[in-house]
């Protein structure tokens, strides 16, 4: 039977199903004293959120983690210097005001408290940003992107993390030294890592912070009130001591890890859910219905080639045939069917706008990789016998989603059927564990996403930087770094036109050397309740946002 019928199948079921559901719903509940009953007017005020997400969280520390799901459960709790509006404009979060000029940015907190209440200090950046570089952080090279002084020295082992150009005035004043101005510095504030810690209470901790609801603190709008790592249900309640508590009308959040998409979907049709992350299936299917939800999604998907490994992969044209051998309209039109567009660049669509008042994408022009079979088996042919071979055997991995399994199935069976002597074995994996062989460079090909930390196109550009952790192929060249540094310099940080010239060129070695082959650019559908509204979704930083929801 078709997928298609199946899907149908499933669909008439659920729909009997939540007819007979209906006359059986039960009041909702006070997330504090779930026991007790709810009634009349209560029954709304004690209404929760039910999210779902679609992979466990690796991790509540921001400094312990790099996936999307993780960063924006942590932003639910924890508030940086700046939040983002709606539009993800910066807007004041932890900082009441600021001053700024090329060489400082000087904060002014709000009066805050942790959910201790203990007050929010400019020492809780302090330590928090020197404990990101001193571990260091997943994303530790933010610090060194938004230019703050010493960071570069500090990254690359030269100098201690204590010497970072961070300091507290007094209690109420952070003053922020750079050693290059960013023009981007208060979009990457709402991007977790740069979060404050209470420095006595995570030092308490020790190994055990972020581990269970007693050993993790909030400032923001959330508290954890039930929770264990990799738990597939965790809860929060609203914040009584957040600074704006009194414009947080939802009362509390329920997150519910839910792999299996027509599983998430019976949960969103038994009110189980109020947001349903959606399947491409199902994202076609229920195009039409009311509660049908599309938004961009800066998220590129791509092959990631382990070059460092050696063999086939270590060879340009190789890697160029692979890219462009399989069909990406067809991925985004017949297996995804969610509004994503298939990617020909490494800087998606819609991330940043330049100099010129062009989106990046426009200005720069460059695309490559494009799906063209016949091109593909010259590269190959020309490929092999640079490598001396007549065949080559790579392993696929991939995150153990049903979508993603999909596309690695389709781009199997067209590159070996197009590239003959080609064989691609797929290897699944829990996100996680696909994550850390890739950063161990323990692959030949990986097939993984990468979303926008800030809006501007260095988020990309950074990732093929010598020593990232994200340069998961161990990639390297003299002139991709030259320009990379240049543009990181005071000379081209103030030179708007000059640093946009400068990042095209960048990107034009990236299609050049085949670094990665992209597969297309990500769009997310989601089933959201009619009566929930405030949902904010972004392409860069949090995914989503709960501080303005409301019921009704």
């Amino acid at each position: 039977m078709k997928l298609n019928k199946i899907l149908a199948l499933i669909l008439a079921f659920v729909m009997v199903f939540s007819f007979a559901a209906c006359g059986n719903d039960e009041p909702a509940k006070d997330p504090e004293n779930p026991d007790a009953p709810v009634s009349g007017d209560e029954e709304a005020a004690a209404r929760i959120l039910n999210v779902h997400v679609t992979a466990a969280i690796d991790s509540i520390d921001p400094h312990l983690t790099s996936a999307g799901d993780d960063f924006e459960v942590i932003g639910t709790m924890v508030e940086g210097l700046f939040l983002c509006d709606a539009s993800g404009a910066a807007i004041p979060g932890m900082a009441e005001s600021f001053e700024k000029s090329d060489t400082t940015w000087t904060f002014h907190l709000r009066d805050a408290k942790w959910s201790n209440g203990d007050p929010v200090t400019a020492d809780d950046f302090v330590y928090a940003w020197q404990r990101a570089m001193a571990l260091p952080a997943e994303y530790a090279s933010l610090f060194e992107t938004a230019g703050i002084k010493n960071a570069s020295a500090i990254y690359a082992g030269e100098m201690d993390a204590s010497e970072l150009g961070v300091y507290a005035q007094d209690d109420k004043t952070l003053v922020v030294e750079f050693d290059v101005p960013c023009a981007f510095f208060d979009t990457l504030m709402f991007f977790p890592v740069f979060y404050p810690m209470n420095r006595a209470f995570v030092e308490e901790c020790g190994d055990l912070y972020g581990s269970a609801p007693e050993y993790y603190l909030s400032n923001g709008p959330f508290v954890l009130t039930e929770y264990t790592p990799a738990a597939t249900e965790f809860k929060m309640v609203k914040n009584e001591n957040y600074y704006n508590a009194e414009n947080i009308e939802v009362p509390g959040l329920t997150y519910k890890v839910i792999l299996d998409s027509q599983q998430a979907y019976l949960a969103y049709q038994n009110n189980e859910l109020d947001v349903c992350v959606l399947s491409s299936e199902l994202a076609d299917i229920l195009k039409a219905d009311s509660e049908f939800l599309a938004t961009e999604s800066g998220y590129l998907w791509y092959m990631s080639p382990n070059v460092s490994k050696g063999g086939a992969m270590a060879n340009v044209n190789i890697r160029k045939a692979i890219g462009m051998a399989f069909d990406k309209e067809a991925i985004c039109n017949n297996i995804l069917r969610n509004g994503s567009i298939p990617a020909d660049f490494c800087v998606p669509v819609g991330l940043a706008t330049g100099p010129d008042g062009l989106d990046y994408r426009e200005s720069s022009g460059i695309t490559y990789n494009e799906y063209n079979v016949e091109e593909a088996k010259a590269l190959w042919e020309k490929g092999l016998a640079e490598i001396g071979e007549d065949s080559v055997e790579l392993t696929l991995i991939f995150d153990d989603e049903e979508s993603i399994k999909l596309v690695a199935e389709f781009i199997q069976q067209q590159v070996q059927e197009n590239l003959p002597g080609l064989t691609i074995t797929l290897q699944p994996y829990p996100k996680k564990q696909r994550s850390d062989l890739m950063k161990a460079h323990d692959y030949d090909i990986g097939l993984c996403r990468w979303g926008p930390d800030y809006a501007d196109p260095l988020t990309y550009m950074d990732l093929w930087t010598d020593g990232y952790t994200h340069n998961y192929g161990n990639w390297h060249s003299d002139e991709y770094m030259e320009i990379l540094n240049k543009i990181k310099t005071v000379e081209y940080a103030l030179d708007a036109e000059g640093r946009w010239d400068l990042i095209k060129q960048a990107e034009q070695i990236i299609a050049d050397e085949a670094v990665i082959l992209p597969v297309y650019q990500n769009a997310n559908a989601s089933l959201v309740k009619s009566d929930v509204s405030g949902i904010e979704f972004h392409a860069v930083g949090l995914n989503r946002v709960y501080n303005n929801v409301t019921f009704g």
